[in-house]
């Protein structure tokens, strides 16, 4: 499983909704997420992948694809 799959899977279980609604391209704001279901987002990810999430770069996410490319980065 890809660094994009386990988000996706890991985003679907947080915010409860399907995993095929989730891309590369798509923002939290598409999927109806506010600021305290990406922090429960980013906490699950930071156990997950077993990385430090900074604030300073959770602001740069703009889209899934920016999260992952991060993530990639650092695993």
């Amino acid at each position: 499983m890809d660094t994009f799959d386990k988000l996706c899977a890991l985003i679907s279980e947080v915010l409860g909704i399907a995993p095929e609604a989730i891309s590369l391209d798509i923002t939290p704001k598409d999927l109806d997420a506010d600021s305290i279901d990406m922090l429960d987002v980013v906490g699950e990810a930071e156990q997950v992948f077993q990385v430090e999430i900074t604030d300073e770069a959770l602001e740069g996410f703009e889209t899934i694809g920016d999260f992952v490319a991060y993530l990639d980065a650092r695993i």
